[in-house]
């Protein structure tokens, strides 16, 4: 979610999205890589960004298409949205082809590409690689919300916190009975150092409860400790907030 090069024109973003869009076969539950294209939208042509990424989804939908992704809208910070894909090799990025069968809706997309395009301010790619070890498995299906926590690690303390985390927050997350918390770091398009911990929320009224981390570690005050244990590995951290648009996303019928 850091620096990354800036596709400007249409015809560039209209070709990323058509790349991208099919460069991602159903997945398994493990998947190796994250790759997110993060897009800021003129401000006057949202509404036109909103139904033009809506067609693409139907389109791929109505083709069969066993490639997916999921779109979402910041809910904090910058207004963006962010289209997610996985993929279970690096390999899967090499000029991914076009299945055969959305040959009928090529042309279709094609333009439903550079429409889109033509609405984006901005856009960029972040790749992040998943941490297996310090993440419950992913569900079926996105949740309504995400709380994503950004962490900028000391370079000389990746090991000390990935140990940290698996030992304290993994193991609360469970105890606790959180359906997603998923870790992951930024391999390309950003600080390396960086690690993203991605935990569900089922609405905003849930961020006046207790957090299910602390409640997991036993309370408030075995929470502090953990962060007194926590705060010499990182330089700095931020929260950020995503809402899952069902109808600018597209998931293939699992098998």
């Amino acid at each position: 979610m850091t620096t990354m090069s800036i596709c400007r024109t249409s015809a560039a973003l209209g070709a990323l999205m058509a790349m991208n869009a099919g460069a991602v076969m159903a997945q398994s539950e493990q998947p190796k890589v994250r790759s997110v294209v993060f897009s800021t939208v003129k401000a006057d042509r949202v509404g036109d960004f909103l139904a033009a990424n809506k067609e693409y989804a139907e389109a791929l939908k109505k083709a069969g298409s066993e490639r997916g992704y999921t779109a979402w809208v910041a809910g904090s910070g910058p207004r963006e949205y962010a289209f997610v894909r996985y993929h279970n090799q690096w390999a899967e990025l090499d000029a991914p082809q076009r299945e055969p069968k959305l040959s009928a809706v090529a042309g279709q997309l094609t333009a439903l590409g550079a429409r889109i395009g033509a609405t984006i301010e901005s856009s960029r790619r972040v790749l992040y690689v998943l941490d297996h070890d310090l993440s419950i498995p992913m569900g079926d299906a996105p949740t309504a919300m995400v709380q994503v926590l950004r962490t900028w690690v000391r370079p000389d303390q990746i090991e000390a916190y990935r140990t940290l985390i698996k030992s304290d927050v993994l193991a609360a997350a469970k105890k606790s009975g959180m359906k997603t918390y998923g870790v992951a770091h930024v391999r390309s398009g950003g600080a390396n150092q960086e690690y993203n911990s991605v935990t569900e929320l089922a609405n905003w009224a849930a961020l006046d409860g207790v957090n299910p981390i602390v409640t997991g570690m036993g309370g408030q005050a075995a929470y502090d400790k953990f962060l007194a244990k926590l705060r010499p590995l990182v330089s700095r951290s931020e929260y950020e907030i995503y809402r899952y648009l069902p109808d600018q996303s597209y998931l293939p019928p699992r098998k």
